[in-house]
């Protein structure tokens, strides 16, 4: 039977490679809007009306991903991860293929919307699944693993669709890629069952909605839900923000700020992989609370270096490396320190729940992730109005995005709460 294990490693790239691929799918909207008005799949008369019809299709995308997150994670619970892993990555896939192939807005809206059954609605089945291949002390690099590939995906769709493809060849791809590293992961995993890296199958529990709900009152668990939404706040504003902030208080030009935040970008998926190895580490060497402790270093390293980048006072206009040097480099280190957190969230949860209810709790989680991310903008322009009333362009902007990256310091008040508490709760 040893023999018949599966290949963890082969699971863990099989993985990647899926939601790297239908991640990119959803990225890979973004630039091709305007095409799609003008081939009359998005119809409008007026800028206004065309560019509500294709948010519309965005939101309707993310809806109802959301709103079937908990179906899913409760599914998953029940049926099994790889199970409904498998559907839903199949459904993706499907609903990919099918939008290279729309001819009218009717179409394009039905396709994503099949796309988007699994799209968000993945994510607690993924966090439970990889806690299910992986062992708590390698819980870290799974995460991650996870994570990078959504980042790495944001910036390949980006370049696939907006630059190297036809956008319907572009999709045609993503879909492929995604029905086949689906099937590929389910072949790979074969064996993987719930509570597969603790425990023997016998073990494990009949699921029961009402005895996974109590997990919700572990202070673990409710210090991680109470964090979530001000920790995802000012990643929100950052993702849709950040160029704008930059080119208008600095005075350099939009493609000097892309090109910053482009770097800043990359550094997330770089801090991905540093915050989930250096916990790994240490709760391999049997600190048991190391991955709070990286994440309180890196979310107050993190949040220092982006409020300094926030309030730097920039030469207006200059655009010499000497000038950019220091800005971009604090714009960097603040994204990249503060996400070593990210990895580590998945993995405290994963280590505080029992195999057989975390699909639920990660449905929970993740839906308030998700709130938070759409939050941030909208947060960010209230605040900007604001401020705008009493104060100048440029001083209501660096206070409104000053403010809400200050949420941070609520998430760091929750994990020095978690180094307590986890000890403890840890499973």
């Amino acid at each position: 039977m040893a023999g018949k294990a599966p290949k963890v490693r082969i699971v863990t790239f099989s993985l990647a490679l899926f939601v790297l691929f239908y991640f990119m799918g959803y990225y890979m909207l973004n630039p091709i809007l305007k095409t799609l008005h003008e081939e009359g799949l998005i119809p409008g008369k007026t800028e206004v009306e065309w560019r509500f019809n294709a948010g519309l299709i965005a939101t309707i995308l993310q809806g109802t991903g959301l709103v079937l997150s908990f179906v899913w994670g409760i599914l998953a619970d029940k049926i099994g991860r790889r199970q409904i892993l498998f559907l839903l990555g199949i459904t993706m896939g499907i609903g990919l293929l099918l939008v290279s192939t729309a001819r009218s807005y009717t179409e394009l809206l039905l396709y994503f919307v099949l796309f988007g059954l699994g799209y968000v609605g993945v994510g607690p089945v993924i966090y439970a699944f990889i806690s299910d291949a992986l062992p708590s002390q390698s819980r870290g690099k799974g995460y991650a693993a996870y994570y990078v590939s959504s980042v790495l995906a944001m910036i390949l769709g980006l370049i696939v669709a907006g630059v190297l493809l036809q956008w319907r060849t572009a999709y045609l791809v993503s879909g492929l890629a995604t029905f086949i590293f689906a099937v590929i992961l389910f072949i790979s995993s074969r064996g993987i069952t719930i509570g597969y890296s603790e425990k023997k199958a016998e073990e494990v529990k009949k699921y029961s909605l009402r005895e996974a709900l109590p997990s919700l009152k572990k202070k673990t668990v409710l210090l991680i839900l109470l964090m979530i939404i001000p920790w995802t706040i000012p990643w929100g504003m950052l993702s849709i923000w950040s160029i704008d902030y930059i080119s208008t208080k600095w005075g350099v030009p939009t493609g000097t700020a892309s090109l910053i935040i482009a770097a800043a970008t990359a550094s997330i998926a770089l801090g991905h992989i540093i915050g989930g190895t250096l916990s790994d580490r240490l709760v391999s060497r049997g600190d048991t609370s190391g991955r709070a402790k990286i994440s309180i270093i890196g979310v107050a390293v993190g949040y220092i270096a982006m409020l300094l980048m926030l309030i730097y006072p920039y030469p207006y206009g200059d655009t010499s490396i000497s000038a950019l040097f220091l800005p971009a480099l604090l714009a960097v280190g603040g994204m990249m320190f503060t996400t070593f957190a990210y990895p580590n969230i998945n993995s405290v949860l994963s280590d505080v729940i029992i195999p057989e209810h975390r699909g639920t709790i990660f449905a929970f989680y993740s839906v308030l992730n998700n709130l938070g991310w759409t939050l941030g903008p909208t947060v960010y322009t209230l605040l900007l109005s604001a401020f705008a009333n009493t104060m100048g362009q440029i001083q209501a902007m660096t206070s409104a995005a000053v403010l809400i990256v200050s949420l941070w310091l609520i998430a760091l008040l929750c994990w020095i709460g978690i180094y307590r508490s986890y000890p403890k709760e840890k499973l």
